[in-house]
């Protein structure tokens, strides 16, 4: 018969579990500001999500992470607007790299006459994270796409703002790019 864990065990246990349950919350972190910085377009946010030596393949990209920073946030600049959402991450993490699989969704609204076109994408981020001193990053990242829809839809918030007595909405209720988005203000 063995006799209980020492309290030092235990402490020993509890803090190996602290320690993962910690680099988890980061690396779900890292995920959800990429997002942010996605759809408000800033810059070095989407860049703090990658180390510098970090490779993205998205498909219509290859290449170093930052370079595709410097890419895709231009182009994203000259739509309406894009909303990701994050679901179902997964995380297999083995001392300082985590392999991750997380299911996104997106949406990129497109100007089109007096309303707008909206390219629904779906995938999964195949994800490699690195833990570089205290701190987890993107070291590779691979796009799977699993779906895609194209809408056409009405502005509605011209429509509900027209039918108000104001007539517009609050610029700080209203989504935008960096640094204008109410987020940043």
């Amino acid at each position: 018969m063995t006799g209980a864990a020492s309290p030092e065990d235990r402490i020993s246990r509890l803090e190996a579990q602290l320690t993962d349950l910690q680099d988890r919350e980061k690396i779900r972190d890292v995920i959800h500001r990429y997002c942010r910085a996605a759809d408000r377009c800033d810059l070095e946010s989407f860049k703090a999500c990658y180390w510098p030596d970090a490779l993205d393949d998205h498909g219509f990209f290859g290449g170093n992470a930052h370079a595709f920073a410097d890419y895709v946030i231009p182009i994203l600049r000259q739509i309406d607007s894009s909303v990701h959402a994050m679901t179902n991450t997964i995380i297999d993490k083995t001392g300082n790299k985590a392999f991750c699989e997380t299911q996104w969704s997106v949406v990129h609204r497109l100007k089109d006459g007096d309303g707008f076109l909206d390219f629904w994408h779906q995938g999964r981020y195949i994800d490699v994270f690195e833990k570089r001193g205290d701190e987890w990053r993107i070291s590779v990242r691979t796009i799977v796409s699993d779906m895609d829809r194209l809408l056409r839809t009405k502005n509605i918030r011209a429509m509900i703002a027209g039918a108000s007595e104001q007539g517009a909405e609050e610029p700080s209720r209203v989504s935008a790019r960096h640094p204008n988005d109410p987020v940043f203000l």
